[in-house]
């Protein structure tokens, strides 16, 4: 605006005018591009003569686009794709492979998740190209360099990009006519992480303090021994509800006679695509009191036994995420998959064998079991030998 309050003029060179059918003016800002015969033209929608047709002009002339004061700027579009490149074989992955469609949502959301981090990752520190620019036939020592980059920050995190990439490779070189030429990543080894321990086994006295915050008849309390006295992963615990629960006129005779109530049937979370494990194990009384005790306190769900205070399911990390907190207000270490090790390590110690705990946790591997009762056997043999290291001063009689 000039000092009179009046509007500078507009470069007519590039204004242009036209009437529709039905008598209404059109105006255009028209200029042709360098070099060549065509022209940019951009429809001018503002009131002439008023600071928005100016800032709308010189947005035109200066070629980005107008944004009215209050709009959000328009969503920039994707970048090209180009062909052969690591993104152009991703964007093909989820379209043409029958395995990766396969997969449950979670799963895909996180494989695309890795893969799309990856295409977006610069190539380096001075070569500030995407990743998923470059060619799709990666060399081996390409893909070594973007795990061990990611491993600067977990080692679970690269190992699961390796993964990735070799399912990606996969099934490229598998496509008719091959996408790549070869699976260079199926050579490359998974990085092995340092031993810790995994989470930390909550102990009787941690518990017994976990329920001295959190008494009997509220949430946090129904959640521990939902995950103690079902043995099962966060993700199954978090789904189970009263469409599992089996009468006991609904199960077998042999089981009643083992087991005379209820039981809870359901196929487990993980693996539940690729390689299922469907378990019926029973509800055990000192459950039955505490979901009967849940119910009366009105904290036990219907479809879901656990959930938020929104009357809705819980996600697997929203779970997680809320039951962590418990363990903080009550001062004790160690998240819900605590309880599921505590569950198999208080089986083992009350004489479960291998093949039983495979049978109540769903491990598919006598490995997996006898992590658990080898510690409970080193127990007994040191109580039982313990009495035998004695040391004699003079020498042993």
């Amino acid at each position: 605006m000039t000092t009179d309050g009046s509007m500078p003029p507009i470069d007519v060179r590039y204004y242009y005018e036209d009437q529709d059918r039905h008598g209404n003016t059109r105006r255009y800002f028209r200029r042709r591009i360098p070099g060549s015969a065509k022209f940019r033209k951009v429809r001018l929608r503002e009131k002439p003569d008023t600071p928005e047709f100016h800032e709308e002009f010189a947005a035109a002339l200066a070629g980005r686009p107008f944004i009215r004061t209050g709009e959000k700027p328009p969503t920039p579009p994707p970048p090209k794709v180009v062909e052969r490149s690591l993104r152009w074989l991703v964007q093909r992955y989820y379209k043409d492979s029958l395995e990766f469609r396969a997969y449950d949502e979670e799963t895909k959301k996180v494989r695309r998740n890795i893969l799309k981090s990856l295409c977006k990752e610069p190539v380096s520190e001075d070569d500030k190209r995407e990743i998923g620019d470059l060619p799709c036939d990666m060399p081996e020592a390409a893909i070594v360099v973007m795990v061990r980059r990611k491993a600067e920050s977990s080692i679970n995190s690269a190992n699961a990009r390796l993964k990735a990439i070799r399912k990606l490779s996969e099934w490229a070189v598998a496509e008719k006519p091959p996408l790549m030429v070869k699976n260079v990543a199926k050579g490359i080894d998974l990085l092995k992480a340092p031993r810790t321990g995994g989470h930390h086994t909550f102990d009787v006295a941690e518990i017994e303090q976990y329920c001295e915050r959190h008494p009997p008849g509220t949430k946090a309390w129904l959640a521990l021994h939902l995950f103690l006295l079902f043995g099962q992963r966060i993700s199954d615990v978090a789904k189970f509800g009263k469409q599992h629960i089996r009468r006991p006129d609904h199960v077998a005779a042999k089981l009643r006679e083992i087991h005379p109530g209820r039981w809870l049937a359901f196929r487990q979370h993980k693996n539940r695509n690729r390689s299922p494990v469907d378990l019926v194990i029973p509800i055990l009384p000192q459950l039955e009191e505490v979901l009967a005790i849940s119910k009366q306190a009105g904290v036990l769900g219907d479809m879901t036994f656990l959930e938020t205070e929104y009357g809705k399911p819980f996600t697997v990390k929203g779970l997680g995420n809320w039951f962590g907190d418990r363990c903080s207000e009550a001062k004790v270490p160690g998240r819900a998959h605590g309880l599921r090790k505590a569950g198999a390590t208080i089986s083992a110690q009350n004489g479960a064998t291998p093949h039983q705990l495979m049978a109540i946790f769903g491990w598919k591997t006598l490995a997996q079991a006898e992590l658990y009762t080898k510690a409970v056997q080193q127990q007994l043999m040191a109580g039982g030998a313990m009495n035998l290291l004695v040391f004699t001063p003079g020498g042993q009689p």
